[in-house]
């Protein structure tokens, strides 16, 4: 048994060494090669554990027959022995045969193309020498083939500035895995409701599966203010699928001031509003928007809103078999009300020198450092000139304190003071210098939209200040290290 896991374990890991299957860090198909190399480790102690038993056995067999003949216990000692020998000759040669199989000594059989045996997934950590001199930092060979082709994907970047592009559909062509982050401390409703809550409902007459979470003993009140609209309508569970569940009008309906809409699945549970105005185990909540973010309700405790104002940041590797292509990094508006155009973006008229504003945040990405790879988070410090003009004003900052697989923490990203325009957008023209071959940022600035600052509809509303910026980055450093990202930054007073 023994034997037999360990081969499996080796052909499940001989599939998880290429850049796709481990995202990109290097790190982790080193771990994986090793985890090869311990199965292989584990079928042949198990082999020598089954010759140990069998020599067990024999001694066994041995001590029997030594016993005096008019022993009444001699015969069913030696029989008890033979049978033992022959388990442990059958458990030695199933282990032995773990360790031996090899589809491609299977005569005329083709074999097929997936690893699917302890010998073929050794093979392809090892090569064919199995003894070969650095057999030791076989696992770091497949990290290296790893990082290899991620430096190739940092040698194409693409940069995409909408949020439509930044968080794409699933690519099953490339295993498209989405690394995201914003500038700000909001939550999707499936963190407010809990990711553990949450779980897949074919739903309604389309049977698409969506997102529900239970809402069973809140409030009725608390989940809709026109408590009436939740009947006790139902449906029936029909192999997991709700055909004739019933749903509410959506618009009457928020989990927690989440817009949505309330099941009732009905069957067994049931579906009803009890006496203490709680709901009963049959209704459950899904969001008319899976990925919209909220924040806390400042006037209404245990209850959310929109978030309005923020920016998301995030990046992706695409794949060509196996091995990574390409990297898109990218940050955008995280909202359709975020103001990216009409900014304030020179000094008051009563100042005489120009005024500046500083701003922080995170970003993210990938990156590369001799033969590793792997994703990284590091800091970012960005300071806003306003100048007496907008053709004075700047913006200038540093990204360090990376942290990852494959960084140096004393890594800093200079981000060369370039000028704002009027919608301060300034793409692909910044200069970013890690201190060797210089690298481009970009940004873009967001905030509030203009204030009616007199009540005076004659009048024009005020620009305000940037809320913060957001955008791309990608560097080279002098210890053979490239790192490229997204990251957002907001005003910090």
């Amino acid at each position: 048994m023994a034997a037999a896991q360990a081969g499996k374990d080796a052909i499940k890991y001989a599939g998880m060494l290429t850049a796709e299957k481990v995202d990109g860090e290097s790190a982790t198909a080193v771990m994986n090669a090793q985890m090869i190399l311990d199965a292989e480790m584990a079928a042949n102690q198990a082999v020598m554990d089954a010759d140990d038993a069998l020599q067990d056995a024999m001694d066994a067999k041995t001590a029997a027959e030594a016993l005096s003949a008019d022993d009444a216990e001699r015969a069913n000692a030696i029989a008890a022995a033979e049978e033992a020998i022959k388990q442990a000759t059958a458990q030695k040669k199933a282990a032995q045969a773990v360790l031996d199989a090899n589809p491609l000594q299977t005569g005329t059989t083709t074999p097929t193309t997936e690893v699917d045996s302890l010998m073929e997934a050794v093979a392809v950590v090892k090569g064919s020498n199995k003894l070969a001199d650095d057999y030791p930092m076989m696992p770091a060979a497949k990290g290296k083939d790893v990082a290899t082709s991620v430096k190739t994907a940092l040698g194409t970047i693409t940069r995409v500035s909408t949020l439509a592009a930044l968080i794409p559909d699933p690519d099953p062509d490339n295993a498209t895995r989405m690394h995201d982050g914003s500038d700000i401390m909001a939550m999707t409703w499936a963190m407010i409701a809990g990711e553990d809550n949450v779980m897949m409902k074919r739903l309604g007459t389309a049977n698409a599966a969506i997102p529900v979470a239970s809402i069973a003993g809140m409030a009725a009140s608390a989940v809709n203010p026109a408590a009436d609209d939740l009947s006790s309508g139902g449906g029936t569970d029909s192999d997991g699928m709700y055909d004739d569940a019933f749903t509410t009008d959506a618009t009457d309906i928020n989990y927690k001031g989440i817009p949505g809409a309330a099941w009732c699945l009905g069957g067994t549970d049931g579906c009803s509003v009890g006496a203490d105005g709680t709901l009963s185990a049959g209704w459950y909540f899904t969001p008319t928007s899976a990925m919209e973010l909220y924040v806390a309700n400042p006037d209404m405790a245990g209850m959310y809103m929109v978030a309005t104002m923020y920016a998301r940041y995030g990046y992706w590797l695409t794949f060509t078999d196996g091995a990574a292509s390409g990297i898109t990094i990218g940050a955008a508006p995280g909202h359709s009300t975020t103001n990216t155009a009409n900014l304030n973006l020179i000094r008051p008229a009563t100042a005489t020198a120009d005024v500046t504003a500083s701003y922080s945040g995170k970003a993210a990405g990938i990156s590369t450092r001799g033969d590793t790879s792997g994703h990284f988070t590091a800091n970012v410090s960005l300071t806003a000139k306003f100048g007496e003009a907008v053709t004075d004003s700047g913006l200038s900052g540093t990204i360090s304190g990376f942290e990852g697989n494959a960084v140096n923490p004393n890594w800093r990203v200079t981000l060369n003071e370039t000028a704002l325009t009027a919608d301060a957008n300034f793409a692909a023209n910044g200069i970013a210098y890690g201190g060797a071959a210089a690298g481009e940022w970009t940004a873009q600035g967001y905030g509030p939209t203009p204030v009616d600052h007199d009540g005076d509809t004659n009048t024009p509303a005020q620009n305000q200040r940037p809320e913060g910026f957001f955008g791309t980055f990608n560097a080279n450093f002098t210890d053979d290290g490239m790192a490229a990202g997204g990251y957002a930054a907001r005003a910090d007073d």
